[in-house]
């Protein structure tokens, strides 16, 4: 089983920004970090991650984008892989 993963979903690159450094400034590399800037990017992440037996200890959404929502992104996700 591979590190444990933080997988970070916004639209806007200046916030995903922030958010990578705010992590590794509190984390380090005691996890792994994946960001995406839509939605769909996010869902090929998780199936990536998931095909190397990566798992995701939590996904931070941003709730406002263009494609979907981030309630109905992570409802998408729970649907696709409910473990």
């Amino acid at each position: 089983m591979g590190k444990k993963t933080i997988l970070c979903l916004d639209d806007e690159r200046t916030i995903l920004t922030s958010l990578k450094g705010q992590l590794r400034r509190n984390f380090g590399s005691e996890y792994g970090y994946e960001f995406a800037e839509s939605p769909e990017e996010a869902l090929e992440l998780i199936e990536e991650l998931k095909q190397e037996d990566i798992d995701i200890l939590l996904i931070v959404s941003d709730w406002l984008m263009p494609e979907m929502k981030g309630d109905e992104f992570l409802i998408k996700v729970h649907q696709k892989f409910p473990n």
